[in-house]
């Protein structure tokens, strides 16, 4: 490859892959502008000619303008919030807030911050900090979601959900009420080659049609992922939490997780071991066979850990 396209060549690649994938950036940020802008003008110029109509209020042309101007809004607020990033000044706090389970967090240093890692806390490599409760890194906002910003998180999302859904429902509306004010009910186009019936009304206006379609397919996505995302927080897990809780449950199942009941010294700062065994500590282990046996002890129920998402401590 060096030979083909040149060592600096290979080089500028490597750079442009390392700021593309493995780095803060933009790109999906003005993805996502970009469309949601196209989508919306060409709702303005190809479907606000069809307010108020049949199944249409006149009151739609004064609530469209508001949804608009709130989804650009609840995403500007989303990106640049603060996800709860921990510095020195702020370190304590968070040490005090979250005890160690002992069982995915214990007491040790971030190699990269210099700092102690608070429990639910993750450095992220891509945001260069470690940041309290870390949910995930989300590239559509260009940061990570964690303790300070989750709630303007899951605000944005409930509004992108009922952006769209709204929006597909005035394309319904649009076509409904052209079949019935033209009588097009019955009326099809036939395509010899594929000898399929189309409705004529979907032929007429395609483009408020794909709008639709596309607004309908995005709301359902986006509230499949919002309800899963509101499901962990309901419980108590974070996402990063939630793949370790899931080798958690592989180790159970494999035989391979032990609690230790009685420590002489600790060896690593945790009350549970992947090994039969902890060399120099005298021990006594209790094999774990059910998940149920463990808790997760920052579980404070449904409604208490949703409240602590919407109101966070205040570090």
């Amino acid at each position: 490859m060096l030979h083909t396209i040149g060592k600096n060549n290979v080089d500028r690649l490597s750079k442009a892959w390392f700021y593309c994938c493995e780095s803060r950036n933009p790109f999906l940020q003005i993805f996502f502008v970009l469309l949601s802008s196209a989508s919306i003008l060409c709702f303005l110029k190809f479907a606000m000619p069809h307010f108020p109509g049949p199944y249409l209020h006149w009151i739609h042309n004064a609530i469209i303008p508001i949804q608009i101007i709130w989804l650009y809004v609840s995403y500007y607020i989303v990106c640049t919030a603060n996800p709860g990033i921990i510095t020195p000044k702020n370190i304590k706090a968070h040490l005090d807030y979250y005890k160690y389970d002992r069982l995915i967090y214990a007491p040790k240093d971030c190699s990269t911050c210099k700092l102690q890692k608070p429990a639910r806390s993750k450095h992220c490599s891509m945001c260069k900090a470690c940041i309290g409760r870390l949910d995930h890194h989300c590239a559509w906002i260009n940061g990570c979601v964690g303790e300070n910003n989750q709630r303007y998180f899951f605000i944005f999302l409930m509004t992108l959900v009922q952006f769209c859904a709204y929006g597909a429902y005035l394309c319904f509306q649009i076509y409904r009420g052209m079949i019935i004010e033209w009588g097009l009910d019955k009326a099809y186009v036939y395509d010899p080659l594929t000898h399929l019936k189309t409705p004529y009304v979907l032929q007429h206006d395609r483009i408020i049609g794909a709008i639709g379609i596309l607004a309908a397919v995005v709301s359902v996505v986006v509230f499949i992922f919002l309800a899963y995302q509101i499901y962990l927080a309901g419980r108590g897990i974070t996402t990063n939490e939630a793949f370790k809780w899931e080798m958690i449950e592989d180790a159970i199942d494999r035989g391979e997780l032990f609690k230790i009941e009685n420590i002489q010294s600790s060896a690593n700062g945790k009350n549970y071991t992947m090994h039969t065994s902890i060399q120099g500590v005298r021990t006594r282990e209790r094999k774990i066979e059910s998940l149920t046996e463990i808790d997760n002890i920052y579980d404070k129920g449904f409604m208490n850990n949703l409240y602590e998402v919407f109101f966070p401590p205040r570090f």
